[in-house]
């Protein structure tokens, strides 16, 4: 009996909210399937014609990507049909687990790379792209996704850390990057033997990130500024950042007057995606009303910038860390002030006023846990949630600033 061939999601689920496409082979009632690489949102499945819907914006070249592999598998079958007939699903997979070989870097191209280069994240692509060249010149052009194992990566990281003198940070760095790509590999069923990461463990070292005293903070808050615009800027993006429950320097470049909704900044975190709501206090809404005007973006960053994505929001951080290191000169705080510290020194006292309550702060902070309540308030804006800014306001009110 002939073997037939036929394309659908795979049954299981995926935690991603995506499903592989498999190459379902059929012979006798009995079913085998191989992974074609490529995984999809269910609505983005079209079943009655075998392929990723038109409106998916990776539909042209994942199409072809499956039609590609389908035809492979085609041809290894007719192969077989030449010498033997009829040939079994046994025999068939015997003879694609030789002759198919998914190579790393094509799988990492179609894959995370398309899809970090569609969303847009140009500065994040270019990061995976070095690391990826890196990985190449240590293992050659050519590499079978299945030989990347355990000692090929164990080697690797010694090779970082004791040729190249990398620094540990350094070395997790890019582990991370491979560790993702093989993660998509698992997740399209190219890759079916034991996920090599689970024996590798990334070391960061303890690197804690700076941080204001609640003294400090109020130097930010009541220092006299000469009348420098780009240094009166600075201050007030830092202090926005913080008074928006540490809110990332990049979210708040990209805020625009839309995210203003009943008293409350309402967006979607460009790191996590998640859905944010924070209340504006009144501290806050002075700081937007000094920058508000006809344009759509609340701080004067992005209004003249012809094209936003992660690469221009970047570069206005730098040019905002830039004069955040005035504001710590004219405040007398010897730290390496950042937009970012504003979100460590907010972390820091959130957990002094809410008695170091770890998951109401990673609420307030948008931090990927607290997974039950994230299934409850999935596709709704909590107007409702408890800010713990106040407190920290009152504690940095009872600091005596001396400068």
């Amino acid at each position: 009996m002939n073997i037939t061939f036929n394309l659908e999601l795979n049954s299981g689920s995926s935690s991603a909210g995506e499903k592989s496409v498999l190459i379902r082979c059929t012979q006798d009632r009995k079913h085998r399937r191989i992974g074609t690489g490529i995984s999809v949102a269910v609505t983005a499945w079209n079943k009655s014609k075998q392929q990723i819907k038109k409106s998916h914006f990776m539909a042209t070249e994942y199409n072809n990507v499956i039609k590609n592999k389908l035809k492979a598998v085609i041809v290894v079958y007719n192969k077989l049909l030449e010498v033997q007939n009829p040939v079994t699903l046994e025999e068939l997979m015997t003879s694609l687990s030789h002759d198919t070989m998914v190579n790393f870097y094509e799988f990492a191209n179609r894959t995370k790379m398309e899809e970090i280069k569609a969303s847009n994240k140009l500065g994040t692509y270019k990061r995976y792209e070095a690391v990826l060249n890196k990985f190449k010149a240590f293992t050659g052009h050519s590499l079978n996704i299945k030989k990347v194992d355990y000692n090929l990566l164990r080697k690797y990281e010694l090779y970082l850390l004791n040729t190249m003198r990398n620094s540990r940070d350094t070395v997790s760095s890019n582990l991370s990057v491979l560790r993702t790509i093989m993660n998509e590999a698992i997740r399209c069923n190219v890759y079916d033997k034991h996920n090599p990461f689970e024996q590798i463990h990334l070391k960061y070292t303890d690197n804690t990130k700076e941080k204001l005293t609640a003294e400090e903070l109020q130097r930010i808050f009541n220092t006299p500024l000469p009348p420098i615009q780009s240094v009166l800027l600075a201050r007030d993006f830092f202090l926005a950042c913080f008074l928006a429950e540490g809110t990332r320097g990049g979210d708040m470049v990209a805020m625009q007057k839309d995210n203003i909704i009943n008293k409350h900044l309402v967006f979607k975190q460009r790191k996590t995606g998640k859905q944010m709501s924070i209340p504006i206090t009144e501290e806050l809404e002075m700081i937007f009303n000094r920058y508000i005007s006809d344009e759509p973006f609340i701080f004067p960053l992005l209004n003249k910038v012809k094209v936003v994505n992660e690469i221009s929001i970047n570069s206005k951080l730098t040019y905002i860390n830039k004069y955040l290191k005035e504001v710590s000169k004219y405040c007398g705080i010897f730290k390496n002030l950042s937009s970012h510290v504003s979100r460590h020194t907010y972390t820091d006292l959130a957990l002094k006023v809410s008695g170091g309550n770890i998951y109401q702060v990673q609420q307030s902070l948008g931090h990927e846990s607290v997974k039950t309540t994230e299934l409850y308030s999935k596709n709704r804006v909590n107007y409702d949630k408890v800010s713990l800014l106040p407190a920290i306001i009152e504690l940095v009110n009872k600091e005596k600033t001396t400068i």
